[in-house]
């Protein structure tokens, strides 16, 4: 009991992972940034290996702390990504002010025991971010990367958007990214509505205003409010067989959008749109079999 109480004090978290990384989100781990490889490491999900920038001695150091607390199941739980939390919390009182708050399109508030915060819109519900946590408003469970989104969004602020839209390949030091929002997103997207419009109206509608404007040049196009500086366009465009023509989606956002989110937090929230579209589709398409099956 006392070696496992001595793992326990001095377990790895997240930040240990992400300090022996080189910082740069390269994404030749697989993951969309070198933070999102730490936190999926710690928790054993992706080798150490998968990071190739990661000094050799270090790296063989940090493998051995992580396969003895892993061994005794420690690390797996929700609370181990708490301390990537930290950093950010330690910055946000500065922020929880009337100011700012009209500066992200959000209301301040003091809320139970006098303790500042703000409000504001995300997605289809509604969060209150205080200084150590975030609640939405609809009671549902933020998960601990939704919080890190949006305590980046108090503490970077926001600019009114331009109204110009464009993909990811039009903002700067994209590069690397453009490919996983492509194979995490698009392409899944694609692939799940090759040719139903309804079904993507459906799936996508409790999330994207449809705008009949665009529906001269593409299948289907819808605008999300993701955060109340922040909106992202969807575009699908329907496969076609016969001429040879593969179903395609692509994300656009505002030209000014990375004066409010970094590259790691626009893609971390097409991630998780696309996450709630095909999560709404399989419980559509299985929905339709139960029905099927059931009648004579």
């Amino acid at each position: 009991m006392q070696g496992k109480r001595d793992l326990l004090k001095n377990r790895l978290v997240p930040l240990d992972i992400y300090k022996a990384t080189p910082k740069t989100n390269c994404g030749e781990c697989g993951q969309p940034s070198c933070l999102a490889f730490a936190t999926q490491a710690v928790v054993g999900e992706v080798p150490l290996s998968a990071c190739s920038h990661m000094e050799e001695g270090v790296r063989r150091e940090l493998q051995q702390r992580l396969a003895r607390q892993l061994d005794q199941g420690i690390g797996r739980k929700r609370e181990s990504f708490e301390k990537t939390l930290e950093f950010l919390r330690e910055s946000l009182t500065l922020w929880l002010n009337p100011n700012n708050a009209a500066a992200l399109g959000a209301s301040w508030t003091l809320e139970a025991e006098g303790k500042p915060a703000v409000r504001f819109p995300y997605l289809d519900d509604e969060v209150v971010v205080f200084q150590d946590d975030v609640h939405s408003i609809k009671g549902r469970a933020l998960s601990p990367w939704e919080k890190i989104f949006l305590y980046n969004y108090v503490i970077g602020g926001a600019v009114e958007p331009s109204g110009r839209w464009v993909g990811m390949e039009s903002l700067p030091n994209s590069v690397s990214k453009i490919k996983s929002l492509r194979v995490h997103c698009e392409e899944p997207l694609a692939k799940a509505f090759p040719q139903d419009r309804e079904l993507l109206r459906r799936c996508a509608g409790p999330l994207f205003e449809e705008l009949s404007s665009h529906m001269d040049h593409v299948g289907w196009a819808g605008e999300c409010r993701l955060l109340p500086r922040v909106r992202l366009r969807l575009l699908w465009w329907p496969g076609d067989e016969e001429e040879g023509f593969a179903p395609r989606v692509k994300f656009l956002f505002d030209a000014r959008v990375l004066e409010v989110l970094d590259l790691e937090s626009l893609l971390f929230a097409c991630e998780h749109i696309t996450e709630r579209i095909l999560k709404a589709q399989r419980e559509a398409l299985s929905r339709t079999k139960t029905n099927a099956s059931s009648t004579p």
